[in-house]
């Protein structure tokens, strides 16, 4: 049986075209000249053959109502839905404006990737982000069955990915020695050991300003990272969000337990000694009370990150005059000490907290220039016994396989880098 057919009308002139729907319901519409009617046919016969069907009435929801449906009622933190809605003002609104979904079509996004490049001058990580923003919407509306097909699916951006990731990479600074201790010397002695968290364990700033007696195993040595601060909380006059400290899940199902971090020693005495010095505030969290280590100024509450940032961080800066001005370059630190001292790229993404090595290598993987080195004296090493005089003929005319032993690893997981200085311990 045909899915779309057109009849004369039982009354009157003209046409009618029905259709039976995805759901098995006959639909109908009615037009005065075949033509039209037959051309109306063909179209629902596309659809349908294609997966592209869509009601008219779902196809009528505007862009920017579609966007803002998708940022709200997914239940995601309220930190992520600010950061959609302000795509939304800034980057969704101003040029789609009144468009429908059921409208839109490849050439409007292509065009709105131009826009975001030429009148809003965005960088091309930031248009790579927007873009996946929008594509990530509109692929919702399709599982949802909201719309028969994502125009943004073969939208293509200009310039390679490639070539971002390489731009990308090319920003990150990673501090020396000497600029990490100058850092730590010039910062407020109540968040010193903060940095050291960050650079000596890869901690995110969030998570270090979360940091709490129970998730250090001084006996085991290792930092347990299963906590952040976000700022996504609700306050009474609803100008600033209100902090939350939260199981970290970030990348996780909320029932994973987050990740164990090597804590070097020299780490621990930091630890140890600020603890000894400033002692631990009691907080009451949603899972019961937990004692900071780096509450705010007045001891009294959570950290915020821009008084960490304005009163801590950027005062250290101007008076160390390091090379770097973002928090993460402590993170970098730690990524190419591992890297460096041949400690395996999937450990340190586990560490990092990374949904996996991809990201790590994508990122750090330029850090490792002496890995063919490496991998070659691996190779030699494994397959020593094969060298002969006659290049190893001997052994393949025995038809014998060789025997390859596998070499033990040495590494020490958890170094700082393999002869790097340590910076001295602030009393």
């Amino acid at each position: 049986m045909a899915r779309a057919w057109v009849a004369p009308r039982t009354k009157g002139p003209g046409y009618t075209c029905f259709w039976i729907d995805p759901d098995k319901r006959q639909r109908q519409q009615m037009f005065r000249l075949k033509t039209d009617a037959d051309d109306f046919r063909a179209k629902k016969e596309r659809e349908l053959a294609t997966g592209t069907y869509l009601e008219a009435k779902r196809g009528a929801e505007t862009v920017v109502a579609l966007f803002e449906r998708w940022a709200t009622s997914r239940g995601v933190e309220n930190s992520s839905t600010r950061q959609y809605l302000s795509m939304l003002n800034n980057a969704i609104t101003p040029f789609f404006k009144a468009k429908t979904t059921g409208a839109l079509k490849l050439a409007d996004v292509q065009a709105w990737i131009l826009w975001m490049r030429d009148t809003k001058n965005y960088a091309p990580q930031t248009m790579q982000t927007r873009f996946g923003y929008l594509s990530s919407a509109l692929q919702w509306a399709v599982e949802n069955d909201e719309l028969g097909r994502n125009p943004a699916k073969r939208a293509k951006l200009p310039g390679k990915r490639a070539n971002v990731r390489r731009k990308v990479k090319g920003k990150i600074i990673v501090p020396d020695l000497d600029e990490i201790e100058a850092l730590i010397a010039a910062c407020d002695p109540r968040y010193t050991a903060m940095l050291w968290v960050m650079a000596g364990c890869g901690l995110r700033i969030a998570e270090a300003m979360g940091l709490c007696a129970d998730q250090i195993d001084f006996r085991k040595g290792l930092l347990h990272v299963n906590r952040q601060i976000t700022e996504d909380g609700e306050t009474e006059s609803g100008k600033n969000a209100g902090l939350r400290l939260k199981m970290y899940t970030k990348h996780r199902d909320a029932e994973d337990p987050g990740r164990a971090v090597p804590l070097p020693q020299i780490v621990a005495d930091v630890l140890r000694a600020h603890i000894k010095r400033l002692g631990t505030v009691t907080w009451r969290s949603s899972e019961g009370p937990v004692q900071l280590l780096f509450p705010n100024h007045s001891r009294k509450g959570l950290l915020y990150q821009y008084y960490f940032r304005n009163q801590v961080w950027q005062p250290a800066l101007e008076t160390s005059k390091v090379s770097f001005d973002r928090t993460h370059a402590l993170r970098h630190f730690f990524a190419s000490s591992m890297l460096a001292d041949g400690v395996p790229i999937t450990d340190v993404a586990e560490w990092l907290g990374h949904a996996s090595p991809e990201i790590t290598h994508e990122y750090y993987g330029h850090l490792m220039p002496d890995a063919p080195d490496r991998g070659r004296t691996a190779i030699d090493n494994a397959m020593a016994s094969l060298a002969t005089t006659t290049g190893g003929e001997g052994r393949a005319r025995s038809g014998r396989p060789p025997r390859v032993s596998a070499a033990r690893s040495t590494q020490r997981r958890g170094s700082t880098g393999s002869g790097r200085r340590k910076p001295s311990i602030a009393a």
